[in-house]
């Protein structure tokens, strides 16, 4: 399946580039590769992978963060740090120094508006590689991850984005790793199979709907397909970007733990928000989900995905929420629909099954 990038072919109702001059210098499609031996012998005027990572007054993070860059054993890569607190905040002196020594280290200013969302697109839009690596200002890169993704990237030339697992940390203690399996795999979606994975949150959630998991490519950012805000997913903008780059093309999942994911300094929806709040935005991103799949037979909608992956979570939520609650949601098994599929989810979610779309196309490590 070829990148859906052209203008006729552009996904319906796309983020347009954020400034037409940037997204015009490169090419709407990258050129194949040979293999990475070529690869790390590009020019040096457009690397073969961009590190994009957007910052915050993170000083105390950022160091480990290019640290981690700076020491991978693949070495044509550059790094783009767009700081949305500018020249005057913490992090900048740092990050200057870095620049100094390594000219690989480029440090943007973003201008384009402060927050998560403007400030990640401001460092995509920066990077001049083939390849753009998100990482958060407080993640970390697992030493070869560049060159993992670069050796699979060769592989699959055309594939519009590449996500893989995570290990997690709390409180500097990895509490999930992520070991690949005796023979690992690597997993090629098309669009329309990437769309239904996340819709049914299989294996794109298993390894993790993560921006830091992410390597995309250049020729889709350029085109146009930017993180954004959504005024009914106000805190999903993380998977909203999954669903947006799964329209342009093929995924390919990655069954191994490339980044280390700090889940101490992220507060993320489950912990900043009610779980209403997060069922609010579930609901909203799966009925945008829902409405770019092509063949629905035998999907449930919305609705009563919803209820069914309440019910599967029930052991991870009763304590954080009213035994009245808990019991709306247990009552919600008396409904055929839903326990045909939250029977589903208790499974995997209790014993770590990971489900295969029957149509995906797998190739061995």
């Amino acid at each position: 399946m070829k990148l859906l990038l052209s203008s006729e072919e552009r996904p319906e109702g796309a983020v347009p580039p954020l400034e037409p001059a940037v997204a015009g210098t490169y090419p709407s499609a990258p050129g194949p590769v040979a293999n990475v031996a070529h690869a790390a012998d590009a020019s040096p005027a457009r690397p073969f992978i961009s590190v994009a990572v957007p910052t915050f007054r993170r000083p105390d993070t950022i160091r480990r963060t290019i640290d981690s860059i700076v020491g991978q054993d693949f070495s044509n890569w550059e790094l783009v740090i767009s700081d949305d607190e500018g020249p005057n905040g913490s992090s900048w002196p740092i990050l200057e120094d870095y620049a100094r020594r390594d000219p690989r280290i480029r440090i943007v200013e973003n201008h384009r508006g402060r927050g998560q969302v403007e400030n990640t697109n401001n460092a995509m839009l920066a990077c001049k590689g083939k390849w753009i690596k998100l990482l958060h200002d407080d993640d970390w890169l697992v030493p070869g991850a560049l060159k993992r993704f670069a050796e699979i990237s060769v592989k699959y030339p055309s594939a519009a984005f590449m996500t893989s697992a995570a290990h997690i940390v709390e409180e500097n203690r990895v509490v999930m790793r992520s070991d690949p399996p005796e023979q690992n795999r690597v997993s090629l979606y098309s669009s329309q199979q990437c769309l239904t994975d996340l819709y049914l949150v299989r294996v794109t959630r298993s390894l993790g709907i993560i921006p830091s998991t992410l390597l995309i490519n250049a020729a889709v950012i350029h085109a146009g397909c930017q993180m954004r805000a959504h005024k009914s997913i106000p805190a999903g903008v993380d998977q909203l970007f999954f669903v947006d780059l799964a329209r342009y093309g093929e995924m390919v999942a990655i069954n191994e733990g490339l980044i280390f994911y700090d889940a101490t300094r992220h507060p993320s929806i489950t912990t900043s928000k009610s779980y209403e709040d997060v069922d609010e935005v579930t609901l909203a991103v799966k009925q945008l989900n829902w409405d770019l799949i092509e063949d629905r037979r035998g999907l449930p909608r919305p609705e009563p995905l919803l209820r069914a992956l309440r019910v599967a979570r029930i052991p991870a939520r009763f304590r954080h929420q009213s035994w009245r609650t808990t019991m709306r949601d247990a009552l919600q098994l008396l409904r055929p629909s839903v326990m045909k599929i939250a029977n589903q989810y208790a499974l995997e979610y209790l014993f770590r099954i990971r489900p295969k779309l029957g149509a995906a196309r797998t190739r061995k490590r």
